[in-house]
């Protein structure tokens, strides 16, 4: 067996770090030296987005706190606590809102008679079952759009169809590739 030896990006870090000369702005005093090692950042991170979401630190000083650990790199952090705050409004709308849970329990219903999806080699013999739950999704969400969801195991592939409400065809399709489970 062939063994590797890279090191971790944490060592990495810790070796680059010595060669590097001191950042300008710590020279002349105006940031401190980060007193965090390497190695913690990552549970560091983790502490500040849940200070930052319990509303324990300001949006400001979780991005510098971020800044001094990452650097540059540090943007993709900023966006993780708006992409869970807006997973939480989702959330919040998929169990409060009225139409979700009509939505909800048509899908539930549907799905034990075999009507909202399954194998694409059973899909002709259900076509009229999916085509009754369409209707009947149609008319419990009247003002909104209808999205049909594909979800190909092999090949990992989801595909999100948009359905015109008046003719029932797709008339959009956006496919996001390398899906994992």
């Amino acid at each position: 067996a062939v063994v590797s030896t890279q090191s971790t990006g944490a060592e990495q870090e810790m070796k680059d770090r010595k060669c590097r000369k001191e950042p300008t702005a710590q020279a002349i005093k105006m940031r401190l030296t980060n007193p965090l090692p390497v190695e913690h950042y990552y549970t560091h991170f983790l502490s500040l987005v849940k200070d930052l979401l319990d509303g324990n630190i300001d949006p400001g000083a979780y991005e510098d706190k971020l800044r001094e650990m990452f650097g540059v790199n540090s943007f993709v952090a900023f966006t993780l606590d708006k992409l869970i705050t807006h997973i939480v409004r989702q959330s919040h709308t998929l169990v409060t809102d009225a139409g979700c849970n009509q939505l909800k329990n048509l899908y539930t219903t549907y799905r034990s008679g075999g009507g909202a999806g399954g194998s694409l080699a059973t899909q002709p013999s259900r076509s009229s079952q999916e085509q009754n739950y369409l209707k009947d999704a149609e008319q419990t969400i009247v003002d909104e759009n209808l999205y049909k969801i594909y979800f190909f195991k092999q090949g990992s592939k989801l595909t999100i169809e948009l359905i015109d409400g008046e003719n029932n065809e797709e008339t959009e399709t956006e496919a996001c590739s390398d899906v994992r489970e």
